[in-house]
Formats: structure tokens, C-alpha cells, sequence
């Protein structure tokens, strides 16, 4: 019976300690909010930049989303529309489905004078339903998808002949297809992107100076993983390429 109730006293500890955190988080939130109405626009961020640093106990999935999206608003408000669309990008890769963030993105990157996020082509479309999908809900149609695949296998070993064969391998099509989604999710999670915000490109230097010689150029909207950090500027990998961009042209997505 002790050993009932120290567990169970244990748990409610736990439980007690991670709503403390939470509470906090929600009450630097609505300061923020607070702030931001007011027009307070300086420390809406300063709050909101704040908990977003808390990696422990700050905001989680759609929420955290919604922090992003709203330091988008701010930056808009602010007239930053390059910032703004790095805002928007890093809450879509959280929230890719929702409209608003969307509709938001397009208008600050056409403010900021960078191209369309969805040109509405054949590349964009397929790119753009592989990737609408939370790393949650990609594990969940993998494994959906594999049911087919499984049942015709099972079949196909009792009963043998070529029809289940047949279907097997159309099952087997459906199971790849099904799975690009958790393979987008786990190779996203993998690498630290940056969007380029610039509307005039970054030019990529072999050295973290201003006079070193430039490899190549990024264009607007390009997005690229980043590597390393010194003042002023960021090291990111472009193909086999690695050199230096400045950092006031980059907005990193991971947050």
C-alpha cells in the first residue's frame, strides 16, 4: 500500500512540476499578446523571442506555431516583410496546413520582393503535398499505407496464385507513395535551414569576409542548410559547396 501511494506521490510531483513551467510560459505569452495590442511592439518580441528560447518547457507543435506566426504579424507591422516570410516559413514547418500562415507568407515575400512559395507548377504542387503533412501524421500513413501491402502478402502466402501477386505490387506501390511523407518529416528534421530573405541574393564567400572571393550566388527565396555561425555571418552548405553568407540575408528556420 506505501509503495501505491509513494508512486502515486511521485506522479502528482511530476505532474506539478511540469504545470509550473507551463504556467509561466502561458503568462509570458499573454504579456506578449498584451504588448502587442497595445502597439508595444518592441517588447511583444522581446517576450515572445523569450519563450520561444525555452526549449524545455516553451510552447510544443501548433503552439509554437502560432508564436511564429505571430512574430510574423509583428515584423509585418514593423515593416520587415523579409524577416516576416522567415517567420511564416518556420511556422508552416510546424503547421503546414494552415491557410492564413500561408496566405500571410505569399503576401510578405511578395512585400520583400522574393518569389512565390507555391508557384502553383507541377513541382511545387507534388513538393507541396509531400511536405503538408506533421511528422506525426507522416508516421501515421506510413503505416496506414502498409496494411494493403501486408494483407496482400498474407493472402498471397495461403493462397498463392499470380492475383495476389498482382495486387501485391500495387500495394507495394501505395506503401512508397505513402511513405514519402515520413521520409520528407525525417530528412526536414535532420538538417538546420535557412531561407535567404534578401530580395538581392547571397553571395557565398570562401572566408567569413566581406573581400573574400564569392563561389556563387543565392537567389531569393532559396533555402539552404546552415553549418556554423561566426559574427556577422553564417557558414551553410550549398550541394557539395560550403562557404559563408552575411547573416542579415538569411532568416534560420529551425525555432
Amino acid at each position: 500500500m506505501r509503495a501505491w501511494l509513494v508512486a502515486l506521490f511521485v506522479c502528482l510531483s511530476a505532474l506539478a512540476a511540469g504545470a509550473a513551467p507551463r504556467a509561466a510560459g502561458e503568462a509570458l505569452d499573454a504579456r506578449a499578446v498584451e504588448a502587442y495590442r497595445a502597439g508595444d511592439l518592441a517588447t511583444a518580441r522581446t517576450l515572445w523571442l523569450e519563450l520561444l528560447e525555452d526549449r524545455a518547457s516553451g510552447p510544443r507543435g501548433a503552439e509554437r506555431a502560432r508564436v511564429l506566426y505571430d512574430l510574423g504579424t509583428l515584423a509585418l507591422r514593423e515593416d520587415q516583410p523579409g524577416e516576416a516570410a522567415g517567420w511564416f516559413t518556420a511556422s508552416l514547418r510546424l503547421r503546414p496546413r494552415d491557410r492564413e500562415t500561408w496566405e500571410n507568407l505569399e503576401y510578405a515575400r511578395l512585400e520583400a520582393g522574393l518569389p512565390a512559395a507555391d508557384r502553383g507548377d507541377l513541382a511545387d504542387t507534388a513538393k507541396r503535398l509531400v511536405s503538408s503533412w506533421t511528422p506525426g501524421e507522416a508516421r501515421t500513413l506510413a503505416l496506414l499505407s502498409l496494411l494493403p501491402l501486408a494483407l496482400c502478402l498474407l493472402l498471397e502466402a495461403l493462397r498463392g496464385g499470380w492475383l495476389w501477386r498482382v495486387l501485391g505490387l500495387g500495394a507495394l506501390c501505395v506503401a512508397c507513395i505513402g511513405a514519402l511523407p515520413m521520409g520528407w518529416s525525417m530528412l526536414v528534421a535532420q538538417t538546420d535551414p535557412v531561407l535567404v530573405i534578401d530580395s538581392n541574393g547571397a553571395q557565398v564567400r570562401v572566408e567569413p569576409r566581406g573581400d573574400a572571393s564569392a563561389q556563387r550566388t543565392l537567389a531569393a527565396g532559396d533555402v539552404v542548410e546552415r553549418l556554423a555561425e561566426h559574427p556577422d555571418w553564417v557558414q551553410v552548405r550549398v550541394g557539395a559547396d560550403r562557404g559563408w553568407v552575411r547573416e542579415s540575408s538569411v532568416f534560420a528556420l529551425d525555432r
